[in-house]
């Protein structure tokens, strides 16, 4: 299956060469970091214990940034933080001096939040966040993230390397592991326990050629999609299109295939461990399916059967099965099939956002919580 025709490739790359020049124009490349790494949260405890959490995942995260000398920035976007508790930037415990990662807060307040419909239902729009973060990063290279991930010490040691190339997207497997990972405190231990106490591996489930799709790694790619930043303000981040966000990771990976970014996965050693917790996504997902394929569900008609008559009747009418989170409409798995179809086959754009995307012309209030040497430097001459 063809990714883009020459000419639609040679407009991309254009207009990737023209946003380089147009960096390079305006800021001094070498004073930018190499790695942002983007996370959004709000100090609520969603999915339990969540500052422990939090503080597990960012004292690690800093500690292999500074370990293996990665200029970089951490961005945690704040989003509609509670009113009756403090940010996090003021509960969670920062490392005194930092060499190698400056680490900046971004505070989305509860105004914007409530543009969105459905606010009432859900506290953050988590894509929208996100972006927000990757709008205003400043490395070369943007990696989303999750308060609760841990990265194996050969993945960070890998990224210190500074392989990383700007017509590449980097996936790797993600581990969901015990949460009594949590009792350790130095990394060393965590780690060890992770390898330890994996609950299940997201690899690479090989399933897209069975719907018609190019073979990429989409599973659990939400928690790991490493690419060159003007890639992610070409394609204008993660698809905004509703609050209660689902497969905007698969989305965004058929969107840089036809953009014409190889996808590239980091197999082991290299890993990111996911710490397990309550209230997870797949949890709150509600199918709902047509009334013809309740009927056929009721507990007297044989599963053979009723199998084969939705599956007869999916193949005549398609698949109308729809999801909710929170009772939020949200993209089921058959539309996110249907939209993956569309971009690779040219019958719609693979950008999904305008040019406000990621709050861009919002003016959002931001601390800069350290300052890392490499920057100090910079901002000295």
């Amino acid at each position: 299956m063809a990714r883009c025709s020459t000419s639609s490739l040679r407009l991309v790359y254009c207009q990737i060469e023209m946003k380089t020049q147009e960096r390079n124009t305006t800021n001094n490349r070498n004073s930018d970091p190499y790695l942002s790494i983007v996370v959004a949260s709000r100090n609520d405890e969603h999915g339990g214990n969540t500052l422990r959490r939090t503080q597990v995942s960012f004292s690690g995260l800093l500690g292999q940034l500074e370990k293996y000398h990665i200029e970089s920035e951490l961005i945690l976007v704040e989003w509609n933080p509670p009113s009756d508790r403090p940010l996090l930037k003021d509960v969670l415990k920062w490392p005194d001096k930092l060499k190698y990662c400056t680490i900046r807060v971004i505070v989305v307040p509860p105004s914007i939040h409530r543009r969105y419909k459905y606010s009432d239902k859900t506290p953050m729009h988590v894509t929208v966040a996100v972006n927000s973060g990757i709008m205003r990063s400043r490395g070369q290279f943007v990696l989303p993230g999750v308060i609760d991930l841990l990265y194996s010490d050969e993945l960070m040691f890998w990224i210190a390397l500074k392989k990383l190339k700007s017509d590449e997207r980097y996936r790797v497997n993600r581990c969901d592991v015990d949460r009594n990972v949590l009792q350790y405190d130095t990394l060393k231990e965590q780690l060890d326990f992770c390898k330890q106490n994996i609950i299940q591996i997201n690899s690479h489930l090989h399933d897209g050629p069975r719907h018609g799709l190019p073979d990429l790694h989409t599973n659990a790619c939400g928690d790991f999609q490493l690419i060159y930043r003007d890639y992610w303000f070409l394609l204008h981040g993660y698809r905004e299109g509703d609050i209660a966000a689902a497969h905007v990771d698969g989305l965004f990976s058929y969107a840089a295939y036809v953009a014409g970014v190889k996808e590239v996965i980091l197999n082991d050693p290299m890993r990111i461990y996911h710490i397990d917790h309550d209230d997870k996504y797949t949890e709150r997902q509600k199918e709902i399916k047509p009334r013809f394929e309740k009927l056929l569900s009721l507990p007297f008609i044989p599963g053979p059967i009723s199998g084969r008559i939705v599956s007869i009747y999916r193949k005549i009418v398609g698949n109308k099965t729809k999801t909710e989170v929170y009772r939020i409409p949200t993209l089921s798995s058959p539309d996110f099939l249907r939209l993956c179809r569309d971009i690779v086959t040219g019958k719609r754009s693979y950008v999904f956002n305008d040019e406000k995307w990621g709050l861009a012309g919002e003016t959002l209030k931001e601390f800069t919580v350290r300052t890392a040497d490499w920057e100090k430097k910079y901002e000295k001459n």
